[in-house]
């Protein structure tokens, strides 16, 4: 009787390390995951935007030639095709210029 509750013991804890493991270990490239990236980054609403620069939530910035603007639905857009009032999740270089933007339309 105990070796066989021992072995349902052993069968729970690989069953729930097999489900544990994969969420809590980093990819072995060593990346960051999208959503963990993401939630570094800066959010605010898109109040205008200009020819190579956007104002974010009251603040310009400038977005650098060769920077990736995705929508929601991780489609790279150009900066033209950002809409008024949707919300910015962006990342800053070193020089304080957007080379990352996601952006999610208005609803």
């Amino acid at each position: 009787m105990n070796r066989a509750r021992l072995l349902r013991g052993y069968a729970i804890v690989a069953f729930i390390l097999g489900i544990y493991l994969p969420l809590v270990t980093p990819s072995v490239r060593g990346e960051m995951l999208p959503a963990m990236k993401l939630a570094t980054y800066k959010v605010g609403t898109v109040d205008a935007i200009y020819t190579s620069s956007i104002r974010i939530s009251g603040t310009d910035y400038r977005v650098q030639s060769d920077a990736k603007i995705m929508n929601h639905k991780e489609n790279e857009i150009t900066l033209e095709e950002v809409f008024l009032r949707s919300e910015a999740k962006f990342h800053l270089n070193k020089m304080g210029e957007i080379d990352l933007m996601v952006v999610m339309r208005p609803q």
